[in-house]
């Protein structure tokens, strides 16, 4: 027919892909440039077939769905509108699209136009500017010399488990961890020795924890821990643990350290639990334990607000 005639010869002369799908989700109409961008050779591989072959598996169900909606809301979705999607070439592989999308009426029936634009390569960008952002806040978050979670990390996450206590009841335990004396170790072999002793303390603390417990390095010679849904008695099974290995890390090198453990529990999601509080609790048992003889652990007890 004429008009579609027009609408065809029309397609062939703007500078982008563009294809016309009908309500029953056929495409009826396709340019060369999409289907150069699809991977075909010939449009005809592509018309009567329905938009899924142009879609990877994983995305076409729900995009049925959106092509529906469209027909039925009337509203067109102007270029630069966030519109984006990924596509499937004939070979199988990926590429990302934006398309913007309106509605045409030609002979009584009703279609869908979608002028169609490769993102793939500023797709890529962003992820890589992702990734790249994501490294950066690692790295931010993490101890240079152990690969430990550092002071940031360990407050954003004690933070968190603040939240998971007073919102759904989860207990957890915190708990601070000092080596005693560990300036002669920097005084007698140097502070590249030292530094091999940290790192092989954060090892075996880490290995000491379970799985989804937290150990951070939070200053010189001070790690902390967190241990997420831990009663008491559990917390303090992990720490005698720690201890217990530290103890003979130390004796069998003979490094001239003791450690001292403040221990702070919190599973009362009435009470009124901060960060600032819950530190300053670990960090005075902890100093307790080193006026009391150093290797053992303390317990403290925040008080009431």
């Amino acid at each position: 027919m004429k008009t579609q005639r027009t609408i065809a010869e029309l397609i062939e002369v703007i500078p982008d892909a563009a294809l016309i799908l009908n309500r029953d989700n056929q495409l009826v109409m396709v340019n060369a440039m999409l289907t150069d961008m699809f991977g075909y050779s010939q449009r005809r591989e592509l018309l009567g077939q329905p938009l899924d072959i142009l879609l990877p598996d994983a995305v076409r169900a729900e995009h049925s769905k959106h092509v529906a909606s469209f027909f039925n809301s009337a509203q067109n979705r102007p270029m630069g509108r966030g519109f984006k999607f990924s596509g499937q070439r004939k070979d199988g592989s990926t590429i990302y699209v934006e398309i913007m999308l309106s509605h045409v009426e030609f002979d009584g029936e009703h279609f869908a136009i979608a002028f169609v634009r490769d993102a793939t390569t500023m797709q890529m960008t962003e992820d890589k500017i992702r990734r790249e952002l994501e490294h950066e806040r690692k790295l931010a978050q993490t101890d240079h010399l152990t690969g430990l979670p550092n002071r940031r990390a360990f407050v954003e996450a004690l933070d968190n488990e603040i939240h998971n206590l007073h919102e759904h009841g989860l207990d957890f335990a915190v708990c601070f961890i000092d080596l005693d004396d560990f300036k002669k170790i920097n005084d007698t072999h140097g502070h590249q020795v030292g530094d091999e002793v940290l790192q092989q303390i954060g090892h075996v603390i880490a290995t000491a924890c379970r799985a989804n417990d937290l150990v951070a390095r939070i200053g010189g010679d001070e790690f902390a821990t967190i241990h997420v849904g831990a009663s008491l008695e559990d917390a303090m099974t992990v720490l005698e643990r720690i201890r217990e290995r530290l103890v003979h890390e130390f004796a069998e090198h003979d490094w001239p350290v003791t450690l001292s453990m403040g221990i702070c529990h919190c599973n009362d999601a009435e009470h009124h639990f901060d960060v600032a509080r819950i530190l300053r609790a670990a960090d005075k048992a902890m100093y307790e334990a080193k006026k009391q003889g150093k290797n053992q652990i303390k317990i403290a007890h925040v008080a009431a607000v």
